[in-house]
């Protein structure tokens, strides 16, 4: 068993601009002009989530009178309804994580109170054995350890829509179908032929809960369990990345998606753009375009040219048209001409090689019909993704897959 750095903390999770408020049922100011009754408590923030104990959040409160204006000065007690879980001082509103659980923060003013929810959520140690599944919170995130210098992610394939995270409302919601299904039969083609597991990272959440192919204000729109739930899957993904870089040196990481294209050819991300790829391949060698690459890292250090890498035989587009899938960029289809193209997104910026990174990485757009459309379909390109990639490594890394010791350091 091995493990990489501890997973970061998050600490307090939460949103100010949350709020939950409880209507009472005394009545407001009395008609002789007497003193103002408390007829609502508003706490912020209204949803909190922690994941270690003893962190320490402060709470407040505000108490409005029958017309909706606020009451400055007011009394104010706290409570906790599960202090096993959390304890609050009963004058500050300071809350302090105790334990596993839910509970909530009551806030009272005479005769009315107001409430938020608080949940401490304790992460499993991060401890990964390849062959292994792990799973975050609810199990909206899964990773399966890996002993190979491949990493897979599928971000837009889930399924849940659970509803304590409200439905995002901008930017793209539309699920990637069969693609958490596609990287599962790739992991296990490569698994049958290789004898060794790929890391794999998947989104169970339904695109319109969260997008973890954005950065982190357009993938959970301000939810705090959207937000926890994209924090994980990228330490997962940084997780695998560490072991990989630790233990081989360098790597793949593919983010797996599907495209609603009309042309139906896979298309291949290396964060350059349609305009980019149209150019010669002696423009395309230049340094500004490999420094902007998400395969910056095999790049400088492949025999190949860069061009080569992205559209020669031994591309990955190459040795998948080789295999009779249509591919862009390659030796049949350079540049995506006048179809659009996804040059890659968040994933691939943040995870392959463009900042210097040990791993390259690739956001790879599958299309329907013949790929993803059916079971035996899936099947059948999985064996052809599986062997381009051993393909792929052998001639750009020197590393045969087939070949890694139970240490999971290459032969």
């Amino acid at each position: 068993m091995r493990g990489p750095p501890a997973r970061k903390s998050l600490r307090n999770w939460w949103r100010t601009s949350a709020s939950v408020a409880v209507l009472g049922l005394a009545s407001g100011s009395c008609g002789d002009g007497g003193p103002l009754v408390p007829a609502q408590v508003t706490v912020a923030p209204g949803t909190v989530l922690v994941d270690q104990l003893g962190v320490r959040t402060v709470f407040s409160a505000h108490v409005h009178d029958r017309t909706g204006v606020i009451m400055p000065g007011a009394p104010v007690t706290w409570a906790s309804t599960t202090p096993s879980v959390m304890t609050i001082d009963a004058a500050t509103g300071v809350a302090t994580a105790r334990g596993q659980g839910v509970a909530e923060v009551v806030a009272t003013s005479g005769p009315v109170s107001g409430t938020a929810s608080y949940e401490v959520y304790l992460p499993p140690d991060s401890v990964y054995e390849p062959g292994h599944t792990y799973f975050g919170r609810w199990q909206y995130v899964e990773y399966h350890a890996g002993d190979l210098s491949l990493v897979l992610s599928a971000p837009h394939g889930g399924f849940f829509e659970p509803v304590e995270i409200s439905d995002r409302t901008w930017g793209t919601t539309v699920q990637d179908r069969n693609t958490q299904e596609m990287a599962r039969a790739i992991a296990a083609e490569s698994r049958l032929r290789t004898g060794h597991e790929v890391h794999l990272v998947v989104s169970h959440l339904h695109r319109i809960k969260l997008d973890p192919n954005r950065e982190i204000v357009e993938a959970a729109q301000g939810n705090p369990f959207a937000e926890y739930a994209w924090q994980e899957f990228h330490d997962f993904i940084d997780a695998a990345r560490t072991v990989v870089a630790q233990e081989h040196g360098s790597g793949i990481y593919v983010d797996l998606h599907g495209h609603g294209h009309e042309m139906q050819r896979l298309e291949w991300g290396y964060l350059l753009s349609a305009e980019e790829l149209a150019l010669s391949d002696a423009e395309l060698n230049h340094s500004q375009y490999v420094s902007q690459s998400s395969i910056r890292t095999l790049a400088l250090v492949a025999d190949s040219s860069f061009a080569a890498l992205l559209r020669g035989p031994t591309s990955l587009g190459g040795l998948l048209e080789s295999r009779g899938y249509l591919s862009v960029p390659s030796p049949m289809h350079s540049d995506p001409g006048d179809h659009p193209h996804y040059s890659g997104g968040y994933n691939a910026r943040e995870y392959g090689s463009r900042d210097g990174s040990a791993i390259s990485g690739v956001q790879l757009e599958l299309h329907w019909t013949g790929v993803r459309d059916s079971a035996d379909n899936r099947a059948a390109f999985s064996r052809a993704l599986a062997g381009a990639l051993e393909d792929f490594f052998l001639i750009h890394y020197e590393v045969d897959l087939g070949a890694v010791s139970a240490s999971g350091r290459d032969r």
